[in-house]
């Protein structure tokens, strides 16, 4: 259950004349964390146990453990903590010093071979006497298959100083809940060596209050009944729409302190700021609490609409074939944000304009996003319009921590346009991951960014139908963001025939008539007897191409100076022999979503 945050300490140095009961008083005056206390109280009691235990002459052969694991999201004391464990096991004897050396990976793992073993020592002789705090520590574990990974260096280290070390020292690793347990769960040494567990849950709104009041004190600044009660309400609200990302104390002292800085700015505002009186000058009024910018409002680029490109745009979705409702819904959505336009209202706060394209293998989806994408650049709804195309490979991952961190890169780089995302219900599908839904962690990414940079880019997701409707429904905050869906629906055989003959002529081939009717009869064959596999103008374009091939083949045995020149550009039944209309005679090849036929007998 959520209850803490980031602790509050009276005194922020050890005193020599400090006892083991006052630091344990100044444990107990941290906000909330009250779990973590108890335990943090019942680990110290057991160890002053094994120690008087000793004393009495008990071979104790149990090791006492100052290694452990801290889990919880930012903001919620874990490094205030380790400072008071670091204190505590001074004062029981157990480190020499009792300070904290905070590292990540960043300061333990090296660029190339034979960096990383000296950057980890050091940091383990910098923490000796005191503890090594080591946060994000996740980010060291990667997937158990991946050799060529340096933060598994840092692991074995770490686990060998544990293990068999000069000692005084104490080790606490520190990150989100999942992923912290992947990595502990990553090496049968870390298992061994960790035993201790504390689990830092978000600070409940109560507590952020009292963190507020405090971080109040620290700034010295006071609030007005006000603007204590519109603080309150931030603080509730922000709890309320929290994900994982929550700054818990950090967000409440930086509320504080840009509540402090629009209280500056306000005095100094004034004619005669120097004439006010201490009291003027440390209350915050609630309009000072009013003009906090939580996230700095991005004015969105007037583009004018692009009437040539636009047109071009249109006419290369008019001559598509098929797709009859699609054209017809696209058309609508481009009056209307033209109307919008040219009335001064809103579009993207009326819109999200991400789009779902649901519908099977070569019916599309993806011809119909580029030029769609196209549609918004001419629109001036997007700045560049290109198209950023990416599926679950590009997006997640093999490793904890470095999903957000792929899935912003391809973001970033569909900033001003479209992030198309094909296959897109692999991402939540757990079962494709050995080590946890890292699909589930870049659609949290790609959702926070489509919130937070609303109007900037947009989301294009395609797939099969049914895998698409079980990939919205797998996360509330997808259906809510996707406002617009298109559906393809397969192709008619008149369709395939139309988009096999636009083929031919692209390849400056056309068919003879009796050639003609073949093949038009042969793709409402295999239209007939298609199922889910169908690849629609894939498998057209691959019947298409090895009709070309037989063409060129036919040609190919012909000596040049027996070629009729008038036969070049013509497929006759010669070259369409191998499509017959016998079920027998083809196969739909799963792995290519494709056609193939069988080898001839």
């Amino acid at each position: 259950m959520p209850n803490q945050i980031a602790p509050i300490l009276v005194e922020s140095e050890d005193t020599p004349d400090q006892t083991f009961e006052d630091v344990m008083i100044k444990l107990d005056s941290l906000i909330g964390l009250r779990e973590i206390k108890l335990k943090v109280r019942d680990h110290a009691k057991y160890i002053q146990f094994l120690q008087l235990r000793r004393d009495k002459g008990f071979d104790e052969k149990e090791q006492i453990n100052v290694h452990s694991v801290f889990t919880g999201n930012p903001g919620t004391g874990k490094t205030t903590v380790a400072q008071m464990m670091g204190r505590l096991y001074k004062k029981m004897g157990l480190l020499s010093k009792g300070h904290v050396h905070e590292v990540d990976r960043v300061d333990l793992v090296g660029e190339y071979i034979g960096q990383t073993a000296p950057k980890v020592k050091e940091a383990i002789e910098k923490a000796r006497g005191g503890v090594l705090f080591i946060d994000e520590a996740y980010s060291l574990a990667r997937s158990n298959d991946d050799t060529k990974d340096f933060g598994r260096e840092v692991v074995e280290i770490l686990v060998k100083e544990m293990s068999n070390g000069v000692g005084d020292l104490a080790v606490i690793v520190a990150g989100y809940p999942k992923e912290m347990k992947h990595f502990i769960d990553s090496n049968p040494g870390l298992k061994s060596r960790f035993k201790l567990f504390f689990e830092f849950t978000d600070y409940l709104p109560q507590e952020l209050a009292q963190i507020a009041d405090y971080a109040c004190l620290e700034k010295t600044v006071v609030l007005s009944p006000a603007a204590k009660r519109r603080i309150e309400d931030i603080i509730v609200e922000a709890y309320r729409t929290r994900d994982r990302s929550f700054g818990n104390a950090r967000f409440v002292y930086d509320l504080i302190e840009q509540a402090k800085v629009n209280l500056g700015l306000r005095i100094m505002s004034m004619d005669n700021p120097k004439g006010l009186s201490n009291d003027e000058m440390s209350l915050i009024q609630a309009m000072d609490v009013e003009k906090i910018q939580f996230k700095p409002k991005r004015e969105l680029p007037n583009i004018p609409v692009d009437e040539a490109l636009l047109k071009s745009s249109l006419e290369e979705l008019t001559h598509l074939i098929g797709m009859d409702k699609i054209k017809e819904q696209i058309s609508e959505m481009v009056r209307l944000v033209r109307y919008y336009r040219e009335t001064g209202k809103d579009v993207l706060g009326s819109f999200y304009l991400h789009t779902v394209l649901i519908g099977n293998p070569g019916t599309g989806k993806t011809t119909v996003a580029r030029i769609l994408a196209k549609i918004y650049k001419s629109l001036g709804v997007l700045e560049r319009g290109h198209m950023v195309e990416t599926d679950r490979q590009g997006l997640v991952a093999g490793y904890v921590g470095q999903t957000a961190i792929k899935t912003a890169a391809k973001l970033d780089e569909a900033v001003g346009g479209v992030l198309f995302i094909d296959e897109a219900y692999a991402l939540t599908s757990h079962g494709s991951s050995t080590h946890g839904d890292f699909g589930d962690e870049a659609i949290q990414t790609i959702l926070k960014r489509m919130e937070d940079r609303r109007g900037e880019f947009f989301v294009f997701v395609a797939g099969y139908t049914d895998n698409m409707e079980t990939f919205l429904k797998a996360n509330p905050g997808l259906s809510s963001r996707f406002d617009k869906t298109l559906r393809f629906d397969d192709y008619t055989p008149d369709e395939l025939m139309e988009i096999a003959v636009q083929m031919f002529s692209n390849a400056g081939l056309s068919l003879a008539p009796d050639a003609y009717e073949h093949m038009q009869r042969y793709l409402a064959f295999i239209h007939e007897y298609r199922d889910k596999y169908f690849g629609n103008a894939r498998t057209v374009r691959q019947v298409v191409e090895d009709a070309v091939k037989k063409h060129n083949l036919r040609l190919a045995n012909i000596p040049p100076d027996q070629r009729d020149p008038t036969d070049n550009n013509i497929l006759t039944m010669n070259d369409l022999e191998s499509f017959k209309l016998d079920k027998s005679e083809f196969v739909f090849n799963r792995k290519s979503i494709g056609f193939g036929t069988r080898a001839p007998k």
